[in-house]
């Protein structure tokens, strides 16, 4: 009997009904997975943010602040980085990164199944997450478009979006993207930022080992650091080096000596405090509410970007800086000595040193020079001097020669004041009156150059404490308690070549050539310059008998001032005679006309018309440097300008403020600039006549009067003085500049000198000389040039007797007047008038 087949109605076998139905499902059951993962990337894709085009993307970068000749005076930034393209990048640091961070980056499109599969072994292999697969065009998906979350949904997206930037931007701008952004610790955003912040360099400066730890930093970046864990660091940097020697990037030979080279990062340096930090400060505070609007950029518009280029010459302001320390700490040695930074018992002397040494170090001082002030600590003192230490290594000895300025220093006691005695030049007679062994003492080494003694009697002194003969000699240093202010203006153009507000940026911010002081003597010109204009000739001779309004007599009672010319008394600061030239414009345009007329010398103080004023108003050294710039500038106002030019990253101009007087300025710009600016018409504020015969006037000071030790500098000087219990000044011009310098007590707790009345410090002894240290340096070289050689046609010149203020028949003092003021009768008698070489000080 036959088998029976079992067959379905239609004559089909059951097995080919089974095979074509689950084909049927594998395709029912693929298009219901595509389905879902379809379904999956819409809405995991729905709101991913667009890509932008590639030119559109603005990154917060680092605004600067330069000096006038392009050098970086400070930096501002909420994320510090400097944008470098990828092509101008060398290869040796580009190739590093790919070493560590994505070796097939130029082979996938995007994301890298090689790397997944690779990671998932390691990491399922070692039980813990030891390695990562994003590829360097998934990290700047994340880091451009995404967060940092740490889901799956956003590795997806991060997939998503990494193959799309692949589909718009060339691998170059993916790169260029990717170095520029990546954080890589210290507030270091891209290579370039943590190139400099770590290793002091320019990307094209560094070598291989170099390159390499900088690759490793995007792993852990905010723990792990050249500077937190240099081993972790170096160990990681291996890897990567060997990476690329097994790639034929290094040879066999650089290899090893990259190895070999440990991980060290260098001190960062601080541009603000080292360079310029008030014209640095005063230009930060100017880019700051600019920084937002830097760039036009619709999407990714970042902050910062901005170079703000200073009028402030760096050679210039260097030299000032120093000059005003010097200065500084010259008077507060006159003043005496407050005593030591602190006492150390024995026992803890050691600690003490190595922590100098330590510090010392840090600072990045390896061998002491004479321009490094440093602690020391005492360890045996004799009435010749003080043995000293700097560190273990380190011992010297103080003479007694170079702390003789070291006497106490005095402060006034709150009542009776004026019979307080203080310091002043003093003469110590012994070193152990001074200092006690265990005072920690600020010290610097002497000039090797100075003089030497003749005493024989230290060699033994100092071998005996155990100090070997022949050791360096220091000298005793002290923190200022004066200040000081020094600014230096171009009158023709205004531009600020240098500015400093204080004597240790360090220890005060404050700028003082903006704080309000009392001027003294150099507020005479100011009105001086009024009475000319108004058309008081300068050969007028007022009394100069006692003056008295009711019970004020400031000028005393002693009638020994002789009656004396307007020109003569400015020159000798003669308070009497000035107190009648300050009535005379008072009575003639009222204080409401004088103000006016202050006004447009930049005096920005409003007077009140009271008659001291005429001795010592209220202004800061800025508003009396613009006044005295003005006299220079023919008339025309001065407005000091310290911010050349402000441009955002494109190069476009955001705040120009340039002169068309300005070498730095284009022919092109410099013709645009003049035809927009005002005329010269327009900006005057006093005739040239008048400017001509008050600098010739403040060129007689320097030259016979009071300011003048400022012949030393062997060209004209156009200046003037002024001195009060706290305050000092000399204000003077050359052809090239216009200087201010001040020095003075903060809060007035003591006299300068050693009393009210006796033993005064003024400003021919203690603002002129500052004035003359940087002036010396800021014209060497420079042309000689009188700029009153060229008289205006409103003026003449002639020759005047200072005793009656008529024409000389012989001899007498060349005095400029505008034309109808002159004298016309000459003196009867030919005595003229011997200067007395004892002038009045203020």
């Amino acid at each position: 009997m036959s088998k029976l087949e079992i067959t379905n109605p239609r004559g089909r076998s059951w097995p080919l009904v089974v095979i074509r139905l689950v084909f049927v499902c594998m395709i029912a059951g693929g298009l219901v997975v595509a389905s879902l993962l379809g379904g999956a990337y819409v809405w995991l894709a729905r709101d991913l943010p667009l890509i932008p085009p590639y030119d559109a993307i603005r990154f917060e970068t680092v605004s600067q602040v330069r000096a006038a000749h392009g050098q970086i005076l400070s930096e501002v930034y909420s994320q510090r980085r400097y944008m470098v393209p990828v092509e101008e990048m060398p290869p040796l640091v580009v190739n590093a990164f790919l070493a560590s961070e994505d070796e097939r980056f130029f082979n996938h499109s995007g994301t890298d199944l090689r790397a997944i599969l690779r990671a998932a072994y390691v990491n399922i292999r070692s039980g813990r997450v030891k390695e990562g697969a994003s590829t360097i065009t998934q990290q700047t998906a994340r880091t451009l478009l995404l967060s940092s979350e740490r889901k799956m949904a956003r590795k997806v997206r991060e997939a998503i979006v990494a193959r799309r930037i692949e589909d718009i931007y060339t691998k170059d701008q993916i790169l260029t993207l990717y170095l520029n952004m990546l954080f890589l610790g210290n507030n270091s955003y891209g290579v370039q930022a943590a190139s400099r912040a770590y290793f002091g360099k320019e990307l094209h400066e560094l070598d291989a080992a170099e390159a390499a730890a900088l690759a490793v930093l995007p792993q852990s970046p905010g723990s792990v650091t050249p500077v937190s864990k240099p081993d972790v660091v170096e160990s990681r940097r291996n890897h990567v080096l060997r990476r690329m020697h097994l790639k034929g990037i290094l040879s066999e030979e650089d290899f090893n000596a990259a190895l070999a080279k440990k991980v060290q990062a260098v001190r960062p340096k601080n541009n603000l405090r080292e360079r310029a930090p008030i014209p640095a400060t005063k230009a930060m505070q100017a880019i700051a509410p600019l920084a937002k609007k830097s760039s036009s950029a619709p999407v990714l518009a970042g902050e910062g970007g901005l170079t703000a280029t200073t009028t402030i010459d760096l050679g210039l302001q260097l030299v000032a800086q120093e000059v005003a320390r010097d200065a500084a700490v010259s008077l507060a040695k006159r003043q005496g000595y407050s005593g030591p930074i602190a006492h150390i018992e024995a026992p803890r002397w050691d600690e003490f040193l190595q922590r100098n040494q330590s510090f010392l170090a840090i600072s990045g001082v390896s061998q002491l020079s004479p321009q490094d002030t440093v602690l020391a600590l005492a360890s045996s003192v004799d009435s010749g001097g003080v043995h000293i230490q700097v560190t273990p290594e380190i011992k010297g000895f103080i003479p007694l020669e170079l702390m003789k300025w070291a006497t106490k220093y005095t402060e006034f006691p709150k009542k009776n004041k004026d019979r307080a005695r203080t310091s002043l030049d003093g003469k110590l007679k012994s070193a152990a009156d001074a200092v006690t062994a265990g005072d920690v003492l600020l010290v610097r080494l002497a000039d090797p150059n100075r003089p030497k003694p003749k005493s024989k009697k230290r060699g033994a002194k100092t071998a005996a404490n155990g100090v070997a003969p022949g050791s360096p000699e220091f000298q005793l240093e002290v923190f200022p308690g004066p200040q000081v202010a020094i600014a230096s203006v171009e009158p023709k153009s205004g531009r600020i070549v240098a500015l400093v507000g204080g004597s240790d940026f360090d220890i005060s911010q404050v700028n003082r050539t903006e704080s309000i002081r009392q001027t003294g003597s150099v507020i005479k010109p100011l009105y001086y310059s009024k009475a000319y204009d108004m058309g008081v000739a300068p050969s007028t001779v007022l009394a100069g008998t006692p003056y008295r309004e009711g019970e004020w007599a400031p000028t005393g009672d002693k009638d020994d001032t002789k009656d004396m010319t307007l020109y003569e008394a400015l020159t000798r600061s003669e308070n009497r005679i000035s107190l009648r030239v300050f009535k005379t414009v008072m009575d003639s345009i009222g204080i409401s006309g004088l103000n006016d007329w202050l006004r447009g010398l930049g005096f920005n103080q409003t007077l009140g018309g009271y008659t001291p004023e005429a001795l010592g108003a209220d202004a800061s050294p800025m508003e009396m440097l613009t006044a005295f710039a003005t006299f220079h500038n023919e008339g025309i106002a001065v407005k000091p300008v310290l911010i050349r030019e402000i441009r955002d990253s494109t190069g476009t101009l955001v705040v120009d403020n340039r002169s068309s007087r300005d070498a730095a300025t284009s022919l092109f710009d410099a013709i645009s600039l003049e035809t927009a600016a005002q005329t010269e018409d327009a900006l005057r504020v006093m005739t040239e006549e008048t400017a001509f015969i008050i600098t010739h006037n403040l060129r007689n000071v320097a030259e016979r009067g009071t300011g003048r030790a400022a012949k030393k500098l062997s060209r004209p000087v156009y200046g003037k003085t002024g001195t009060l219990p706290f305050d000092v000044w000399f204000i003077g011009s050359t052809h090239e500049l216009t200087t201010v310098t001040w020095l003075g007590q903060d809060l007035r707790e003591r006299w300068l000198g050693r009393s009210k009345e006796k033993g005064r410090v003024f400003g021919a002894d203690t603002a002129l000389p500052a004035w003359m240290d940087f002036m010396a340096v800021a014209t060497d070289g420079l042309p000689v040039v009188d700029d009153l050689e060229e008289v205006p046609e409103g003026v003449v010149i002639v020759n005047i007797d200072l005793e009656t203020g008529l024409l000389a028949s012989s001899g007498g003092t060349p005095m400029p007047h505008l034309v109808g003021t002159e004298p016309t009768e000459y003196a009867t008698e030919n005595d003229w008038l011997a200067i007395d070489e004892e002038l009045a000080d203020f």
